[in-house]
């Protein structure tokens, strides 16, 4: 079964045609509006393009920056890559900003280098001095020097090591010609004891009072003598006691200003003298024992002639 829609009157089919024309210029800026939109989607579509390449480009940028900071942190620390670094002075501090390592220059032409604990306190430190000199210096508690090696100018080289008050104590030296000596040094600065080696190798030991005047010397002279001397307060040996390369011992005694004034020893016969000096040194009695036992009386005169002799 089916309805009949009635059919337009000629008023509603005249209002709907007259309505037309507006409706089709709505659809117009309906679809104008759509191209419109249509064109802003795609500028921004652009935009964001653009955007993208700006900020890929900027990340290369930032990573191009800290490759090339890696690489110059490389060449600062790699020796391989970096073949020298100038500069006048470098300065190392730990992770709480304390200065554990300075190297810089000394004067005018000296360069030192220093190294210190972890309260900045300076502990060592080798220095090269304006004159050539080298030197390295270890500190206690302080700041007082207790080693010090030098190496002088001359080329001759010193080890001198020191107390708590910082004074020398011990002292090792080598000199240029060759002698070479080990000093030993009381807390008031006075030498007390010495070993030393000639150039020919002649070795030597004197022992000093507080006052630092020598009291006792052992020697082994160059010719083979063995000697030990005794010395008064002012430094005068008074009593040397020696024995010959070929086993004859002698003992000698001298007044304070040095002279031999009584000699007792063996001759290499083993035969016992005893000889008396003057002061010019010429001996002017002498007792001895002949070969037969029999004791023998010199008197010698001021010209060296002998002026009495008995038996």
């Amino acid at each position: 079964m089916s309805i009949d829609r009635p059919a337009p009157t000629p008023e509603t089919l005249h209002a709907w045609l007259s309505a037309g024309p507006a409706r089709i210029t709505d659809l117009r800026q309906a679809l104008s509006e759509r191209d419109r939109l249509g064109q802003e989607l795609s500028r921004i579509r652009r935009e964001v393009c653009r955007l993208k390449a700006v900020c890929w480009a900027v990340v290369g940028l930032l990573g191009l920056v800290a490759l090339l900071s890696a690489l110059a942190v490389s060449r600062v620390f790699s020796p391989a890559v970096v073949d020298e670094i100038r500069a006048r002075r470098f300065v190392v501090a730990d992770d709480r900003g304390t200065t554990r390592v300075q190297l810089g220059l000394l004067g005018e032409e000296g360069s030192v280098l220093e190294l210190a604990d972890g309260r900045g306190i300076g502990r060592a430190a080798i220095a090269v001095r304006p004159d050539g000199a080298a030197t390295i210096k270890m500190l206690g508690e302080g700041q007082h020097p207790r080693v010090m090696l030098d190496v002088l100018p001359d080329g001759s080289p010193r080890l001198e090591l020191r107390g708590q008050d910082g004074m020398s104590a011990v002292t090792v030296g080598v000199a240029r010609a060759g002698a070479a000596h080990v000093m030993l040094v009381d807390q008031h600065g006075q030498p007390r004891g010495a070993l030393t080696l000639t150039p020919g190798g002649s070795p030597g030991l004197t022992l000093y009072d507080e006052i630092g005047s020598p009291r006792l010397g052992l020697a082994v002279a160059p010719d083979n003598w063995s000697q030990i001397d005794l010395f008064d307060r002012a430094g005068a040996a008074r009593l040397g006691l020696s024995v010959s390369p070929q086993g004859a011992p002698v003992i000698g005694f001298d007044d304070n200003a040095g002279r031999r004034r009584i000699l007792i020893g063996l001759l290499l016969d083993g035969k016992p003298t005893l000889d008396f000096f003057d002061q010019r040194g010429v001996a002017r009695l002498l007792m001895a024992l002949r070969a037969t036992g029999t004791p023998r009386l010199i008197a010698v005169g001021r010209k060296s002639q002998i002026i009495w002799e008995a038996p």
